[in-house]
């Protein structure tokens, strides 16, 4: 799921003189444009988060998705409530459980469809999840981008989780920048990629649990006020344009 940013309401003051009205027309198109740019231009959720397991820095990030209580009892992982950011650097991952666990242990893992498609990589629970290019296990990382299980490592993963041993509410990081052992190219090749949660259990649990997550990772924001004001320069600079060619004579 996108989050996109609310739009910014825009006024302006428009002349009663229908002349004048006429020359605010452009003006006013190209803020609608800008306004519909800078409330699309992010479709991620961008967020620096400090993994301490406070968790106070994700008050800002909204829900991506609600898993609902599958195994309950008979499963030592039932994940519940996930979250997702990311900023230049890394991306973030929250998540809650129904009940105590502790998803750290061999038992659980994160697929990774790095391409979003699930025709290529490791095929993620038989069918009808993702074709997965990274496996998580207990904090390392294994590719799985040839179909294989675990085709070796990966490089600069940079993990880190909190808070350690059982919990319902965990949250973690992995870089932006790991790499295939294998051959040093980057995981994260692409803007928009694809993950779920597993853990072994009887039968198995999956977040979601069909399908998988799709993430597109959000660029740095700039404020937009920069560009309602670059905008308004060049209208500026237009018109002093046009009063110049009438005062000339020209056209």
């Amino acid at each position: 799921m996108n989050h996109l940013p609310t739009p910014k309401i825009l006024t302006l003051t428009i002349n009663r003189n229908p002349m004048k009205n006429r020359k605010l027309k452009p003006f006013v198109s190209l803020l609608a444009v800008a306004s519909t740019f800078i409330c699309n231009a992010q479709v991620g959720t961008f967020q620096s988060i400090t993994v301490d397991g406070s968790f106070t820095d994700w008050s800002t990030v909204p829900l991506l998705h609600a898993d609902p209580l599958d195994n309950g009892a008979a499963a030592s992982v039932d994940y519940g409530t996930i979250y997702a950011a990311n900023d230049a650097s890394y991306f973030y991952l929250r998540f809650t459980l129904h009940g105590t666990g502790d998803p750290s242990s061999f038992l659980n893992n994160i697929f990774i469809d790095a391409d979003n498609n699930a025709a290529t990589g490791f095929n993620v629970g038989g069918g009808g999840h993702v074709g997965s290019e990274m496996l998580i296990q207990s904090g390392s990382g294994f590719q799985e981008k040839n179909g294989g299980f675990n085709e070796g490592g990966i490089n600069g993963l940079d993990w880190l989780a909190a808070p350690a041993g059982a919990g319902t509410d965990f949250e973690m990081r992995i870089s932006r920048n790991a790499t295939y052992a294998s051959d040093s190219q980057l995981v994260f090749a692409n803007n928009t990629f694809s993950f779920v949660l597993e853990a072994d259990a009887t039968p198995n649990e999956f977040a979601p649990d069909t399908g998988g997550l799709v993430y597109t990772f959000a660029a740095v924001p700039e404020p937009a006020t920069l560009s309602l004001l670059g905008l308004g320069a060049l209208f500026v600079v237009v018109k002093a344009a046009r009063r110049r060619r009438h005062s000339t004579g020209t056209h």
